[in-house]
């Protein structure tokens, strides 16, 4: 309750609802953070005959249906225009740096008109999903959430979000915050910079390794006193490229890599052969993804690689 009324929790839920239906939606949200649980038996635990704390009691709720508690989050939705009005209002400014991201999550019923058929995150190909963005302010604060059909790219959502920034908040410069899956090149031309967005995000592989070629920007003695830098590219005219070197993660990455080459090598030794060949095949292979060991190893040996998805760390 105390931090409820630090972060001002009653000024997001509009005055137009009922004394009863404000209480209500305040213990709904107090008690998602504290017992997350079924609609119901949120029900059950604000009800004082059934009650397992004092949340109920402390706002005064009396009895509690699961009816009611359906009624206040049908509320809440119509409701969801003006709290994240209020939000950005709180949280937003032009020139701030914005956080969007976006996830997925399965559904068993039928019913749902947004849900379709999509990559999944949950490794459930087999059950429909829906596509959830959310746009949080640089402190990590949320301040909009938005729902999306289960079979909608990352990418495709980015319109809605802009048109929310700049419409619904007045927003008309803000710096979007993205990973390299959702700002994508095409994003980026077709989407924020006619919008007259900034952005920050990351390069893909084959970018980063046209910057690292002989001669480019990025070679590997600019880190030899630093962790960070700043590197311009004739590829990447008016924007800032900054690199970095993480030495946990390449650690991390060389340990992963000596553990599937050792894997790989029992796989081969077990499947070697009068085709085998000798470690330059090896290396031949790895320098061309779609011919790689193409007449020379046994069909085993592919299946090996394959499996195992280690060709590029070979």
């Amino acid at each position: 309750m105390t931090t409820a009324q630090r972060i001002e929790l009653d000024g997001l839920l509009p005055r137009r609802g009922s004394h009863r239906r404000r209480d209500l939606a305040r213990a709904l949200i107090i008690a998602r953070l504290l017992d997350p649980a079924a609609k119901l038996a949120t029900a059950r635990m604000l009800n004082p005959a059934t009650a397992s704390h004092s949340l109920g009691e402390m706002l005064g709720l009396g009895a509690v249906t699961a009816k009611e508690v359906y009624a206040t989050l049908d509320w809440l939705g119509r409701e969801q225009g003006f709290i994240e009005i209020t939000l950005a209002r709180r949280h937003l400014k032009n020139g701030a740096l914005l956080l969007y991201d976006v996830t997925s999550t399965y559904l068993e019923g039928r019913c749902c008109e947004l849900a379709q058929y999509g990559h999944s995150r949950d490794h459930r190909r087999d059950r429909p999903q829906l596509i959830i963005g959310l746009l949080c302010a640089s402190d990590g604060c949320p301040v909009a959430v938005e729902v999306f059909a289960g079979n909608t790219a990352d990418p495709m959502t980015l319109s809605a979000q802009i048109d929310k920034l700049k419409r619904r908040f007045k927003l008309q410069r803000v710096v979007l915050v993205g990973d390299r899956g959702l700002l994508t090149e095409a994003r980026i031309e077709a989407t924020l910079r006619p919008a007259g967005l900034d952005w920050i995000t990351a390069l893909r592989a084959p970018a980063i390794r046209a910057l690292a070629a002989e001669g480019g920007p990025l070679q590997a003695s600019l880190f030899d006193t630093r962790d960070m830098a700043e590197i311009t590219s004739p590829d990447f005219p008016g924007e800032r490229l900054v690199v970095c070197k993480n030495p946990l993660l390449a650690a991390e990455r060389g340990r992963k890599r000596d553990e599937l080459l050792a894997t790989t090598e029992k796989d081969l030794a077990r499947h070697s052969g009068p085709r085998a060949t000798a470690t330059p095949s090896v290396a031949r292979g790895s320098g061309d993804r779609r011919g790689a060991g193409r007449g020379v190893w046994p069909p085993q040996g592919g299946q090996a690689l394959q499996r195992h998805d280690h060709r590029r760390h070979v």
